[in-house]
């Protein structure tokens, strides 16, 4: 069982409010109250603010279970969104329109994930995940993987410079510089600059994995292909506003900027479910039923991924629950999949 989810900033609530309610079914159909998706997804994958989810269902608690509830998840959206995306007057004033530096100051952001994740490691999250970020000094992809501490502490990194590099979206905040136990650095930006859908990097990984060996995922098929596994692929409402011709054909570099990144990033979710649809289906067309990609609208709330207002996060989460409401069927399967997987 593999769990992707999109980047997507603070439409983040939309995959977070559809996985509360997964968690909360598995919780009914088992009759414990303690269950968590941790519990029952073998690899978790996120990008950008699909990567900062995956670091919380991961997190452990000092006694080696799940930290968090999907609710509370939910939580470090509607509680803290206004903060992180938040600009001090004096910024508005001096950085017009996040002319010359980028938009957010990241003291915010950086504090919330301390507070939610203090000093846990990759190497102590409770399951394998794959989180995606991009190196700019080296120009190289990452890919965070716990399963790659073992081979060496360079590794290594704390899960909320984890969440804090995969998140770090241009434009929108600056580069994150973080370090590894050793002490290597690395400079990362959004994940989302290559692998906004982290599915397909999720279904790579997870066919080179020998589960049967990991002690939290015995039993498993190890190195499985598609005919033998179930993958849950989670957006973010990335289909926004279309760009009008008339505006986009006067535009130059400033004004295509912001555009471009919404474009490469909704481009990049929409092919790799093309390509997902076509492996699972290559084999048998049946095995379609294993391969899910919930895409929830946004209803009436923006699309933009910085408009973290009362309004249109409470609009978000209105708009996660109608999709809720309207795909029940297909959310239960997965719960029972999920409990038929254990």
């Amino acid at each position: 069982m593999i769990l992707s989810i999109d980047g997507g900033g603070i439409r983040g609530i939309l995959p977070g409010v559809i996985l509360a309610y997964l968690e909360e079914e598995l919780q009914k159909k088992t009759r414990n109250p303690e269950v968590r998706l941790s519990d029952y997804f073998d690899l978790i994958a996120g990008t950008s603010t699909g990567g900062i989810l995956t670091c919380m269902y991961i997190t452990p608690d000092e006694n080696g279970r799940p930290k968090f509830r999907a609710q509370d998840v939910v939580g470090l959206y509607l509680k803290n969104g206004q903060e992180i995306f938040s600009i001090p007057f004096a910024r508005r004033l001096i950085n017009w329109f996040g002319l010359f530096e980028a938009r957010y100051p990241v003291r915010n952001i950086e504090k919330i994930l301390r507070a939610y994740m203090k000093d846990i490691r990759l190497s102590q999250a409770l399951k394998p995940c794959l989180i995606t970020s991009y190196e700019i000094f080296q120009r190289k992809t990452i890919f965070f993987n716990k399963l790659d501490t073992a081979k060496s502490e360079t590794r290594d990194f704390l899960l909320r410079d984890i969440a804090r590099s995969t998140s770090a979206a241009p434009t929108y905040f600056k580069p994150a510089q973080i370090h590894s136990t050793y002490g290597n650095p690395l400079y990362l930006v959004d994940g989302g600059m290559f692998a906004n859908n982290p599915s397909m990097c999720a279904y790579a990984e997870a066919r080179t994995i020998k589960f049967s060996a990991l002690p939290e995922c015995a039993g498993k098929v190890d190195y499985p292909t598609a005919t033998e596994m179930v993958l849950v692929s989670i957006g973010t409402g990335s289909h926004g506003d279309p760009y009008s011709y008339r505006k986009a054909k006067r535009w130059g570099v400033v004004g295509w900027l912001r555009p471009l990144i919404d474009i490469l990033m909704s481009g990049n979710s929409e092919t790799v479910h093309y390509e997902l649809s076509q492996m699972f289906g290559a084999v048998d067309p049946a095995n379609l039923a294993n391969y899910f990609r919930l895409e929830p609208t946004v209803g009436t709330a923006s699309s933009a991924m910085d408009l973290a207002t009362p309004e249109n996060m409470c609009a978000l989460e209105e708009a996660a629950k109608t999709f809720v409401s309207n795909n029940v069927n297909q959310l239960n399967r997965i719960v029972d999949l999920l409990i038929e997987n254990k």
